[in-house]
C-alpha cells in the first residue's frame, strides 16, 4: 500500500519527514510522483508502476551526476572506481519505515550476485552517530551494504532522490544510470532480479 511504502519530504530544507496526510497519500495513488515538466510531457510516461513502488527509466539526455561520498570509516567512494559492476545507489534514512523494510533484501544481492553487483546505501540527512546507532540495533550486514554519508543531502538532490525515500538508482557496468526505483521494492524478488539481470547481460 502506497501509504506505508513511501516516505516523502515535506520541505527539503527542513529535514526529511514523512507526510502523514491522508489527502496527499490518496492523491499519490492517482498522480505521478513528479509533476510534469514545462513541455507537458510527464517524466513518468514510461513508468512501470507496481505495488508500493514506481520504476522509471533514467531521463534521456540527463547527465550522470558525480558521486563522491565518505563511508562510515572515512573512505571516499566514487562511481569511477566501480566501473565494470552494476551499482545500486540506495537513498535511505533510519526514520523511514519502508527503508528499514527494504534494506535486508538489498543485502541479499551480494550473496546472489557476488562481486558483479555493489550496493551503496546512501544515508540522507543523518549524522554518523545516528547511523551507527541504527546499524548497531539492526541485523544488517555492513559488509554487504556499504553505508555512505549524505549529511547535507547534496547527493540525494543530484540523483533525484531528495523527495521520496527509499529511492534506488540502478547503474550499469559502464557507469550509466538506467533506472530509478521510488518506493519500497523487495530486492530478493522476481521484479528486482529482472531489472538487475537486464543490466548484467
Amino acid at each position: 500500500m502506497m501509504q506505508r511504502r513511501l516516505c516523502l519530504s515535506a520541505v527539503l530544507g527542513a529535514g526529511v519527514a514523512p507526510l502523514a496526510s491522508a489527502t496527499w497519500l490518496s492523491l499519490l495513488r492517482v498522480a505521478p510522483l513528479h509533476a510534469a515538466p514545462a513541455d507537458g510531457k510527464s517524466e513518468l510516461a514510461a513508468t512501470d508502476r507496481e505495488d508500493g513502488h514506481a520504476v522509471t527509466p533514467w531521463p534521456a539526455g540527463q547527465k550522470t551526476p558525480p558521486l563522491r561520498a565518505l563511508d562510515m570509516q572515512g573512505r571516499t567512494w566514487t562511481l569511477e572506481a566501480l566501473r565494470g559492476r552494476v551499482v545500486l545507489l540506495n537513498f535511505w534514512a533510519s526514520w523511514c519505515a519502508p527503508c528499514r523494510v527494504e534494506m535486508p533484501t538489498l543485502q541479499t544481492l551480494v550473496g546472489f550476485y557476488g562481486d558483479a553487483v555493489r550496493v551503496l546505501a546512501i544515508n540522507v540527512g543523518e549524522g554518523p552517530r545516528a547511523i551507527a546507532r541504527f546499524l548497531q540495533s539492526s541485523a544488517l550486514d555492513t559488509g554487504a551494504l556499504t553505508v555512505l554519508l549524505d549529511t547535507e543531502k547534496e547527493a540525494a538532490r543530484a540523483w533525484g532522490a531528495a523527495t521520496v525515500l527509499p529511492t534506488t538508482v540502478l547503474i550499469d557496468p559502464s557507469g550509466r544510470p538506467r533506472h530509478r526505483v521510488q518506493g519500497e521494492l523487495d530486492w530478493s524478488g522476481d521484479r528486482a532480479q529482472a531489472l538487475l539481470d537486464a543490466l548484467l547481460t
